[in-house]
């Protein structure tokens, strides 16, 4: 298994810009992570007092204090889609849909498959995930699916798991809103808008030639 710090201290070399969304998009994720902790929260059915003696470290990277500040917490915005991706298939099981009320998990799937489609309309305009960064949490995620069956599926794995993903969302950064610079750039760079706007010009400058021919007719006329 390779360190996550070491992992973290490759994202250096991995990606030098920062994931950011449109006003729409942004807006959208940010209410789909409220309301994802508030579904995660209902789940809760066992005290986490009575299950301190199953707490483990699973060597998660959103638990290294270094990715909510400076270059690490810029690049490590490019990775919500990855993040969102594995919480789903974490809780899509089937031994998740015996271990959570119907419910409840239902509604948790939905918000989380909402913030996904949400991320895939822009994912051909934001740098990819840094692969260091997504093998940290792919590792992460296969100690934390795994866990539950160690332990027999008991209530406490369930909530030792239920309240890593909580750590897990509200830790992670998610990528910011796009400044009205780049979402002007962004505008200028469209290939619809380019292709719109060479159409354009061949109508216009064939309106003036044809306006020009119409005059020098009426003069010749004229004479």
């Amino acid at each position: 298994m390779v360190p996550v710090l070491a992992l973290l201290l490759g994202l250096m070399l991995d990606c030098s810009t920062a994931c950011s969304l449109d006003r729409g998009t942004f807006w959208r994720l940010r209410w789909q992570r409220i309301e994802t902790l508030g579904f995660l929260g209902e789940l809760k059915t066992t005290p986490v007092v009575w299950c301190l003696r199953d707490r483990n470290d699973f060597r998660c990277p959103w638990k290294n204090a270094s990715i909510t500040r400076g270059k690490q917490r810029e690049e490590a915005t490019c990775c919500h889609s990855k993040m969102l991706g594995q919480v789903f298939h974490l809780f899509a099981t089937e031994a998740s849909r015996r271990a959570w009320p119907e419910r409840a998990l239902g509604q948790l799937l939905t918000s989380l498959l909402s913030g996904l489609h949400a991320l895939e309309d822009t994912a051909e305009q934001s740098p990819a995930c840094p692969p260091t960064f997504a093998l940290a949490i792919r590792t992460c995620f296969l100690g934390i699916s795994s866990y539950p069956g160690g332990k027999r599926y008991s209530p406490c794995s369930w909530e030792i798991v239920r309240a890593e993903m909580q750590v897990a969302l509200s830790a992670l950064p998610v990528p910011e809103e796009r400044s009205p610079k780049k979402r002007r750039s962004a505008m200028q760079e469209s290939p619809l808008r380019s292709q719109h706007s060479q159409g354009l010009k061949p109508q216009r400058t064939g309106r003036v030639q044809s306006s020009k021919r119409r005059k020098g007719s009426e003069s010749i006329h004229a004479f």
